[in-house]
């Protein structure tokens, strides 16, 4: 719905990548740059956002690093774009059918890094 709404998509008019600090620096990224996020179901591009506000996790002694995708793009609308659901399995909440899905594991890198290249 934000995507049809013109105040809105104008203070969003493209899809970004929240990330940390410490993930940015590990991947060479600065903020504003493009970034692809890969899944096994698909690829998707947006600009990077990096802030402080996300953290890494540690998990059984392990590093994990996280990013946060909004759900406001679409194929139609004021603003277009890739679609951060585009990465997941589409799974519905039965009683409001609303996306349930909420994590997944992705690949992170700079847009058009030489390893994410399919050629």
């Amino acid at each position: 719905m934000s995507r049809t709404l013109s105040h809105l998509a104008e203070l969003q008019p493209e899809l970004f990548c929240e990330m940390s600090v410490e993930l940015a620096e590990e991947l060479s990224i600065t903020s504003g740059e493009w970034v692809t996020l890969v899944t096994p179901r698909g690829a998707v591009e947006a600009h990077a956002l990096v802030t402080p506000r996300m953290q890494a996790l540690t998990i059984d002694g392990k590093l994990i690093q996280q990013v946060g995708l909004p759900f406001h793009w679409g194929y139609s609308g004021l603003v277009k774009g890739d679609i951060g659901n585009d990465l997941i399995a589409i799974s519905e909440e039965p009683n409001v059918r609303i996306m349930e899905t909420k994590a997944c594991c992705a690949t992170c890198c700079a847009a058009n890094a030489p390893e994410m290249r399919k050629d």
